[in-house]
């Protein structure tokens, strides 16, 4: 099969891959540069449309692989893989048009409340894209938000985060750390002319069960967040999780490397309802994490030394408002599980204080529509968890984006944030010619032996090498060049790609 060289003004088809991503990235052109070995010039792409490709690399829940059309042929493209690869394989070439991207000084002033994903993310383009200068109001002693409290060092590193929040404070932007926000009237009277309010959605749901206040139970983000600063707990031999969510994974996990020897995530419904991503579950489960599935708690009770979890056997019934069929109690069906300690993961809400006068939805979260991402307050706006709810950190920097493009334009600007730091298009937006064929499946990501991990808080993943980033990167049948080069929008089921 030819293939035509594709011009910079080509009409490409959005493919789904990037029809999906929060941020909007480019995917097929990554991966197309990842193909011919620029990793720099990759994650000059990514960078463009997320200040933080290096920890989404790690973290991101990949919602791109989920709509890969070669899913339906072999297996979907290891696309964050491949984002990995270019920011692991990377030089800093992304400078080459850093300064040329640097908005003149407007001399206006704007506050955000909380350094996480969405915070983090309105403060680099408000300050560099936009001219703004930026103070960043963050409660606790480190920033990063869920960035840091939330995500676990065995997923990503610490100085990929330190290095990827140091860019962010390059341009126009402070951080000040151990600052609670109190009133939002003092920051207006301190002359600032906007605020944004990122501060997420960190206060548990309690259970309403007897006994969920004794010693040894502990809220699974409250958990993360301690061990994740530094501070190694003291969980015991045999520790229980409350939940079906990413959160209770990673609490099962975390748990296992501070010396647990029996970990056991107990959820009402199935596998198959179970909020977490299929990924994380595996791992957990390579991991020697069990699964105890429809079983409530109903009570937790000190008994000797230990603890002792009582549990309502259920079975499932009709669907519920989620879609999910609602857990119901089997009668006379209980039993205990002997425990040292319990994390309750069954969800978080948003925090917002009472005095910051903000219209609150009834579950906690600011009123607003998410596109505006305007409060009821003039000049203050909100974004991420503590708008949607617990989500994830690609919807809030995704979210961030937004809210920095509504806050200039009310602040007077263009709402303008988007920057080039990549090379104008060249060979990479040409249909390859060499693709991988029918039954290729995705090349494996090392990882560290389970022997090993559950001992060491160090990575587990390690990613491609160049080589295997190269040969992933072939198996993108590159759908965005369908149209261009006069192949069938639906590709033939079984047919042979370009070989």
């Amino acid at each position: 099969m030819t293939t035509k060289a594709v011009s910079a003004n080509a009409k490409r088809l959005i493919a789904p891959c990037m029809r999906d991503c929060p941020a909007g990235i480019d995917v097929p052109r990554y991966i197309g540069y990842v193909q011919k070995g620029q990793f720099a010039e990759a994650e000059a792409v990514v960078r463009e449309k997320n200040p933080f490709p290096a920890i989404c690399s790690h973290v991101c829940y990949r919602h791109c692989e989920v709509a890969c059309r070669r899913a339906s042929m072999d297996g979907t493209v290891s696309i964050n893989a491949l984002k990995r690869a270019a920011c692991d394989l990377r030089s800093e070439m992304f400078r080459d048009n850093w300064e040329a991207t640097i908005a003149p000084s407007t001399g206006k002033r704007v506050a955000v409340v909380g350094s996480g994903p969405a915070g983090l993310t309105v403060a680099y383009y408000l300050g560099k894209r936009c001219g703004h200068q930026v103070t960043v109001f963050e409660a606790l002693s480190q920033a990063g938000g869920q960035f840091r409290i939330g995500i676990p060092v065995y997923r990503l590193p610490r100085e990929i985060l330190d290095e990827q929040i140091a860019v962010v404070t390059e341009t126009r932007v402070e951080i000040k750390t151990n600052h609670r926000v109190e009133s939002l009237d003092k920051l207006f009277q301190e002359g600032f002319d906007a605020i944004f309010i990122g501060a997420g959605a960190l206060r548990p749901q309690q259970m309403g069960i007897e006994g969920e206040d004794l010693p040894g139970v502990m809220e699974c983000v409250d958990f993360l967040q301690e061990v994740n600063l530094g501070n190694n707990l003291d969980v015991g031999q045999r520790v229980a999780i409350i939940g079906g969510g990413n959160v209770a994974i990673d609490g099962a996990r975390t748990a296992l490397r501070l010396g647990a020897k029996e970990v056991t995530i107990v959820y009402r419904r199935t596998r198959q309802e179970m909020p977490a991503t299929a990924d994380e579950v595996q791992a957990a489960e390579k991991e020697g994490v069990k699964f105890q599935f429809l079983v409530s708690p109903m009570g937790v009770y000190r008994d000797g030394d230990h603890l002792r979890l009582h549990l309502q056997c259920m079975e499932l019934g009709e669907p519920d408002d989620s879609g999910r069929r609602r857990p119901v109690p089997i009668k006379g069906k209980e039993t205990d599980l002997p425990i040292n300690t319990l994390l309750v993961a069954i969800g978080q809400v948003a925090d917002v204080a009472k005095s910051w006068g903000i219209d609150l939805n009834r579950n906690g979260t600011i009123q607003g529509d998410n596109k505006s991402m305007a409060t009821n307050r003039a000049g203050v706006f909100a974004g991420g968890d503590v708008i949607t709810g617990p989500s994830n950190v690609t919807e809030a920097i995704a979210a961030g984006r937004r809210s920095a493009s509504a806050m200039d334009r009310y602040l007077g600007g263009d709402g303008d944030i988007e920057e080039t730091l990549a090379p104008p298009p060249g060979d990479e937006m040409d249909m390859p010619s060499k693709l991988h064929p029918l039954g290729v499946k995705a090349f494996p990501v090392a990882e560290l032996d389970v022997k090993e991990r559950i001992h060491t808080f160090d990575e587990v993943e390690r990613g491609y090498t160049r080589d295997e980033a190269i040969q992933e990167a072939r198996r993108c049948i590159r759908c965005d060049m369908w149209r261009i080069n006069g192949i069938p929008s639906v590709w033939p089921k079984g047919k042979k790609v370009i070989a």
